[in-house]
């Protein structure tokens, strides 16, 4: 009898064990995640990313009340794939990277809305202006590996990007899409 109560409690703790191993909930960002972004300059579309970014992500589908991702995005990384309008990002009229050289986004509140889609209140912060953001996103993966993507469209002039001349829709659209694609794994501490 207590060989089979022994026996009992040693599979109840390694099933314990297992169960809390099953899906991480820190996660580390892979060197092949990617911050994209896309727009219209004088009636034509570009696209470009954020060669540097770092994401801290606590997330578990089934404890949404502790998740929590916070990004810092490098500006002076923007990329996209012409020098000229590269440089012209940088500059004060734009995402003026002397003064403010990062972007931070912070989620708060986290809701299901489907099977493995989510989205978070959160918030963007450019060039000091923190604008409130819908962040829908799916979540896929398991205790090895996970992956993170999502598409916002945010409007760049709420930050003040794109001042000045800048400012006019038939030189540069004011909406600009946001995809993100974040390959995760599990944080080990």
């Amino acid at each position: 009898m207590i060989r089979f109560a022994a026996a009992r409690l040693v599979m109840f703790v390694t099933l314990l064990g297992l169960a809390s191993f099953t899906l991480a909930a820190d996660w580390k960002q892979q060197a092949d995640s990617t911050l994209k972004f896309s727009g219209i300059q004088q009636g034509e579309a570009f696209e470009g990313k954020f060669g540097r970014f770092a994401s801290t992500i606590h997330f578990d589908p089934a404890a949404l009340a502790d998740a929590k991702f916070d990004v810092a995005i490098d500006i002076a990384s923007a990329d996209s794939a012409n020098s000229e309008r590269d440089e012209t990002l940088l500059g004060a009229e734009f995402f003026d990277n002397a003064r403010f050289p990062k972007a931070r986004f912070v989620t708060g509140t986290f809701r299901q809305v489907g099977p493995g889609k989510f989205e978070a209140d959160a918030t963007l912060t450019i060039r000091d202006k923190s604008v409130p953001v819908k962040f829908p996103f799916t979540w896929t993966g398991d205790a090895r590996t996970a992956e993170l993507k999502a598409k916002v469209t945010l409007d760049r002039l709420a930050f003040d990007v794109g001042t000045g001349e800048w400012e006019d829709e038939e030189t540069v659209g004011r909406k600009v899409d946001v995809n993100v694609h974040l390959k995760l794994a599990p944080y080990t501490h």
